[in-house]
């Protein structure tokens, strides 16, 4: 299991399912960001949607909250991950007064508030230490230390089917959840223009009465 100690904030598991739709991010994986190339697609699409904040953050990390133990929530259904601009990983120790003491410089903390008022208003930013049990990601690290990587090529691959076979069981309902906020939008609008027709209406009628000139 990895331990990750994160400088940063929550981001809600809906709301990313509907960023990554909604922009078409096709390399992210709504239900694991550390998964594959989901970073660096994240971290491109932010920095073309929202390139004030991003031109005074490093490259953003997405850490994923995993206890495969864990009945409550099982993978990928996790509600939340943590977006981060400074991460310290270790399988075993983190001396986390020496990562806190390094500091966050005011225009990089500035610029995370800001980032987090775009994505996920009202959560907290903070340390958070994160605990990953994911057997792929702890693959992954293994294969980057193993310069051949040969015998765990097989494994990889597994975890890779494993992976694509679960989003493919989310897609369905990520689809009508997006379905379901673009009828709501579309509702608003009606509303919007029947209440402007109910004023013209009204005003007409006065006129039509000699009530108004």
């Amino acid at each position: 299991m990895s331990i990750f100690l994160v400088h940063g904030f929550r981001w809600a598991r809906n709301e990313i399912r509907i960023h990554v739709v909604l922009q078409e991010v096709d390399d992210a994986a709504p239900n694991n960001l550390m998964c594959g190339d989901s970073e660096q697609a994240m971290n491109e699409n932010f920095r073309e949607l929202y390139p004030g904040p991003m031109a005074n953050l490093p490259p953003l990390r997405f850490i994923e909250p995993l206890n495969p133990n864990n009945e409550k929530f099982k993978y990928p259904s996790e509600p939340y991950a943590y977006v981060a601009d400074v991460v310290v990983q270790s399988e075993d120790v983190i001396d986390v007064t020496e990562a806190m003491n390094k500091g966050i410089r005011a225009a990089q903390w500035d610029a995370m508030a800001d980032l987090r008022d775009i994505i996920a208003k009202g959560e907290k930013i903070g340390w958070f230490v994160v605990h990953n049990g994911d057997r792929f990601l702890a693959q992954q690290e293994r294969l980057k230390k193993d310069e051949n990587g040969a015998d765990g090529a097989d494994e990889e691959a597994d975890a890779v089917a494993e992976a694509q076979a679960i989003e493919t069981q989310y897609s369905k309902g990520l689809s009508e959840q997006v379905e379901r906020l673009q009828v709501h939008e579309r509702l608003d609008r009606r509303s919007d223009v029947s209440e402007k027709a109910d004023k013209k209406g009204g005003k007409f009628k006065k006129l039509f009465r000699g009530e108004s000139r």
